[in-house]
């Protein structure tokens, strides 16, 4: 037997400290020694957590403590948080002691198995709030800040391009908000407004501007339904979900999680956030319970690429780990539709399998879900894309005809005449020609698609 060999037979606490006597440093061992069903190189963490005052927590209760959070991340053994500080007209409060902490650097009260990192949230809801200042775009969640500030436009670009301008990304929270939408449109296309509903969300993912979509609280497969809708489009989102602790009802931290792959297995912040700009995730609405895992020939995972000379097939390895007994249904899902389910029971050092091939004809996608009975999703992975002869992803003109009818009701709704016209009283030029402009784009790709039959 070779010192290799030997050496996989090794428990993991082993391996973890000989690899501490090489490079002298056990943060990630140390941080993986708790049961957990993911692979080494992935991390969990929830990237929307608030310790203020207001939506759940009342005005008697100090802020939480870094201290107090980094004893809160060990119900679901999170390895990142991110403390997101209110910085619009948001009902966390107060303001004045978050931004402070938004420095770019970990916080101090972080340890080895643990990271408490500061960002941003910003938003001024539309509806339900008593501030004047009130915008219809989205909340947007901003990850990697170097500073903080309280920014203010009537639209959410110049606050993605003020995140970015300091070398971080952006992203649609309350992706649940989205009415679930049937063809044809205009069927889904929100005709009101609420807190939440993230209205220029294909406008900034189709311009380039927006990095993620997150589902929070308690997600929706409505969710789900437009991140299929974009990747059929052919962009590339990262797939979050998260807490909105507390505005969750205070469930823990990381009941919503999201694991994040880290490919040389060093966990550092930067590489978290990074990684999930890649789409390199699986989400969970069950805490840290269960894994997904997909691979695509052997050796594709979420925000991966395969490319084909040609059309052909698609190996496919679908695994589901859990940390408990439990029964549900692994679907396989390709450009939006399910091609292959087992259903299964697995229970801890037995997961369930599915494997299959896959037949591309045109670049498309990969994803896999696991399904409770009455719940929808509750573990879903990133996407992995398949790119046939260099072509790019154009798999459905019904779902780009759908985002014209979203841009075009944009459009006509904060127009002078509309009935969000107030929104946008000063900056209604700059706002409705990245509208035009986004729309532009799904047009093209609706042509694109519609001339390959899709």
């Amino acid at each position: 037997m070779t010192h290799f060999a030997q050496i996989k037979k090794w428990p993991f606490w082993m391996v973890c400290f000989a690899g501490m006597m090489v490079v002298g440093s056990a943060v990630n061992c140390l941080a993986q020694s708790a049961p957990r069903p993911e692979p080494p190189e992935w991390f969990a963490g929830d990237a929307h957590v608030h310790r203020g005052v207001g939506c759940g927590r009342s005005q008697e209760k100090e802020m939480l403590t870094p201290q107090e959070l980094l004893e809160m991340m060990k119900t679901n053994n999170l390895a990142v948080i991110s403390v997101l500080s209110d910085i619009g007209n948001g009902e966390i409060k107060p303001v004045e002691k978050d931004l402070p902490l938004i420095t770019g650097e970990d916080n101090p009260a972080s340890t080895p198995e643990r990271i408490i990192h500061w960002d941003a949230e910003w938003h001024y809801d539309p509806e339900g709030v008593t501030f004047e200042r009130k915008v219809i775009g989205g909340h947007l969640i901003l990850l990697g800040l170097k500073q903080g500030g309280q920014p203010f436009a009537r639209y959410t670009y110049p606050i993605l391009q003020w995140a970015r301008d300091q070398g971080a990304i952006g992203g649609y929270a309350h992706m649940q908000y989205l009415p679930f939408a049937f063809y044809p449109p205009p069927d889904g296309v929100p005709q009101s407004l609420d807190c939440c509903t993230p209205l220029e969300y294909p406008v900034e993912i189709a311009l380039g501007s927006s990095s993620f979509l997150m589902e929070d609280v308690h997600g929706s497969d409505s969710a789900i339904q437009a991140y299929y809708r974009i990747l059929n489009c052919g962009f590339r989102p990262g797939l979050v979900a998260s807490t909105d602790y507390p505005c969750n009802y205070l469930e823990p931290l990381g009941t919503l999680l999201t694991y994040v792959r880290i490919p040389d297995g060093k966990l550092t912040y930067d590489k978290w956030v990074e990684s999930i700009a890649m789409g390199r995730t699986v989400i969970a609405r069950n805490g840290h319970r269960e894994f997904l895992d997909i691979q695509a020939d052997g050796r594709a995972r979420p925000g991966d690429e395969i490319r084909l000379a040609r059309e052909g097939p698609v190996r496919v390895r679908v695994e589901w780990r859990s940390l408990a007994g439990a029964e549900g249904r692994i679907e396989l899902v390709r450009d939006g539709a399910v091609v292959a389910s087992q259903t299964a029971s697995v229970a801890p050092g037995a997961p369930a399998i599915l494997e299959t091939t896959v037949e591309f004809t045109h670049s498309g996608w990969l994803a896999a879900r696991r399904m409770d009975w009455q719940n929808g999703h509750q573990t879903h992975t990133g996407a992995v894309f398949v790119i046939v002869d260099s072509k790019p992803v154009r798999t459905s003109s019904r779902d780009a005809e759908f985002f014209v009818q979203w841009i075009n009701n944009l459009l006509e709704k904060t127009s002078p005449a509309g009935e969000w016209s107030k929104f946008l009283s000063h900056d209604r030029d700059a706002a409705q020609k990245r509208y035009r402009a986004a729309r532009a784009t799904f047009e093209r790709i609706e042509e694109e698609a519609r001339a390959l039959g899709n």
